[in-house]
């Protein structure tokens, strides 16, 4: 991987390693180009010298590498990635073959292409920088000396390189600038959350505004990154700490985008869930809840590959091994898929909604999420109810949030002792009521007398109370119950009472013999 092959040159570079032998030039252009970095930031010129194919010797060769590495770090655009790292270099760069394209750096001529030519040396090919290359690299550095004089008037401690062969004074024109965008990025936070807020301000309730906050530490490390990248292009750090922020800046904006993404569409979801709430759409909130989660999902696997592929893995192999190894893990995760798929049908179908009062076997509770993997019910003794989607959806469950009108059927058991004339005074009187009563539904109602008991006469009442809500129904149930009661008592009779009837025989109980005590001895 060409980030790992950089941070060996820069170790190289920076280790004091000078006096180690030279690495022979490489057999790859791009192994070329690093050798050829590395021995020249160490301002080992004489190695460096051994990566040009030229004839000048001594001196003069090690001139020619200082004057190609000024080149090379001010003007050379940082796209050593896209060096051939074949050793045959690349072959659709419509180049002859045994050359290969470094970049190209813009001159006062016009571009001066950087290639790199194989030859033979003794009985091996390497790759070296071209003749025709070199001829031109001493006036190139000429035209650099007077055109680029930044940091050159600084004193000289200044100018002495340090890490990643970046000297001194950029340094701490670094740390000035990461400095600026810290104070760039917190400013813009205090200028930005009121403009979103009042941008979506119509979309948003007043206890929504605060989420908004939710996206100033992605905003900042947005900005951050552009200051800094800024920076790093007014200052025209040499190449490998250039390739070095290339890759890195690049992660680091797929990061910070993906963490912008995740933060808007947690907003996005907090919103529409709440509105749905208001429009007496909850069921649908679980839907917002999976569109969420999937996105989630898919922009962070989606930054993942990307970082990865930048970084130099082989993204494509990796995703078709995933192919193979799904059909594995759909093999031994059968129980995950399952309740993975019972969620979404429960989501999709909506058999049950958040909010929703159900009997799920023998336990009532009311539903306060439906999840990917399971579905979490209140119960009446507050604790929470937790059933895998798989299972709840081969259950028979009754959602009792989904009624029209809920069902009053009680049996009444009145004196066994009761006339006629109270018994027709008892079912007019309920009948009455009900068909009176504001919540209850006359047409199917109906009050009969269903059972001659040995203890009680039975009748059953049987009528629909018009509402949906549990807490409602008790209440109106409550006021029926009352009303008969009375109705009852209205009547001269009263309710049937746990009893037992005892018959006495009226013939006497047999008188058992005396029997007389054995007499003494």
């Amino acid at each position: 991987m060409l980030a790992i092959r950089i941070l060996f040159v820069l170790l190289l570079s920076t280790a004091g390693w000078a006096q180690e032998p030279t690495p022979a030039p490489q057999s790859t252009p791009r192994g070329t180009v690093l050798g050829f970095l590395a021995a020249a930031h160490r301002r080992d010129y004489a190695a460096a010298a051994k990566y040009l194919n030229t004839s000048l010797e001594g001196p003069a060769a090690e001139e020619l590498a200082s004057q190609l590495i000024a080149v090379l770090d001010r003007r050379l655009p940082a796209h050593l990635d896209q060096v051939s790292n074949q050793a045959d270099g690349s072959l659709n760069d419509n180049l002859p073959v045994g050359e290969d394209l470094v970049g190209s750096v813009q001159t006062a001529n016009g571009p001066l292409e950087i290639l790199v030519e194989r030859i033979q040396r003794r009985d091996a090919f390497v790759w070296l920088f071209a003749a025709e290359t070199l001829k031109q690299i001493p006036a190139v550095y000429g035209e650099l000396n007077s055109a680029d004089r930044v940091g050159v008037e600084l004193p000289e401690w200044l100018q002495r390189p340090a890490w990643l062969s970046i000297p001194l004074w950029q340094w701490i024109a670094i740390i000035a600038g990461l400095a600026l965008g810290a104070g760039i990025s917190s400013i813009l936070r205090r200028i930005a959350m009121p403009m979103l807020r009042r941008l979506f301000g119509r979309f948003l309730a007043e206890q929504d505004n605060r989420l908004l906050d939710l996206l100033a530490a992605p905003i900042r490390v947005l900005t951050l990154i552009a200051v800094l990248h800024a920076t790093v292009v007014f200052l025209r750090l040499p190449l490998i700490a250039r390739q070095m922020w290339s890759d890195t800046s690049l992660a680091l904006l797929i990061v910070a985008c993906t963490w912008l993404f995740l933060r808007a569409m947690k907003i996005v979801a907090k919103v529409a869930g709440r509105r749905l709430q208001q429009m007496g759409k909850g069921d649908s909130t679980s839907f917002v809840r999976l569109t969420q989660r999937t996105l989630n999902f898919v922009a962070a696997f989606a930054a993942i590959v990307i970082v990865a592929r930048s970084a130099g893995f082989n993204v494509t192999a990796v995703l078709a091994g995933l192919g193979v190894g799904g059909i594995a893990v759909a093999l031994a995760a059968q129980k995950t898929l399952e309740n993975l798929f019972g969620g979404v049908s429960l989501i999709f179908d909506r058999p049950i909604r958040v909010g929703d009062l159900c009997r799920i076997g023998d336990q009532e509770g009311r539903v306060q999420d439906i999840g990917i993997r399971s579905t979490r019910f209140r119960t009446a003794a507050r604790t929470v109810l937790t059933v895998p989607n798989g299972q709840l959806s081969a259950m028979n469950l009754e959602n009792l949030g989904m009624r029209d009108k809920i069902l009053f059927r009680h049996t009444i058991g009145l004196r066994s002792d009761t006339t006629s004339q109270q018994l027709n005074s008892v079912l007019h009187g309920v009948r009455t009521l009900i068909a009176l009563h504001t919540h209850t539904e006359p047409p199917t109602a109906r009050v009969n007398l269903v059972k001659l008991g040995p203890a009680s006469m039975d009748l059953e009442i049987f009528t629909y109370v018009l509402t949906n809500e549990n807490e409602r129904f008790l209440e109106i149930q409550g006021e029926l119950l009352a009303g008969i009661l009375g109705i009852v008592e209205k009547s001269g009779t009263a309710t049937s009472l746990p009893s037992q009837v005892v018959y006495l025989s009226r013939d006497s109980a047999a008188v058992r013999p005396r029997l007389d005590p054995a007499p003494e001895r």
